[in-house]
């Protein structure tokens, strides 16, 4: 799964869009730089993990014009993700 910021994925063509892929998700920080570094990495990997399944729900290539927002909240943050599905020609 081809998972990208651009609107576009070089030399090759969107035949269909299928829609948003979002969500968000929570990551606690405990403490220490080596754990900051571990929570955000595994925040990371769920946010690839839960737009990669959403796309392929819609039967997507890719997923184009991904972008992740944070918002700080306490302790924590939230990643606000999202991007478009689509069937590649």
């Amino acid at each position: 799964m081809t998972i990208t910021t651009t609107p576009t994925i070089e030399g090759q063509k969107i035949e269909k869009h299928l829609g948003i892929v979002s969500g968000i998700t929570l990551v606690a920080f405990p403490g220490g730089q080596k754990m900051m570094m571990r929570g955000w990495k595994n925040g990371m990997d769920e946010v690839i993990a839960a737009v990669t399944e959403q796309a392929e729900q819609l039967k997507a290539d890719a997923v184009v014009g991904f972008k992740i927002d944070v918002y700080k909240s306490g302790m924590s943050d939230n990643l606000y993700y999202s991007g478009t599905a689509v069937k590649l020609a």
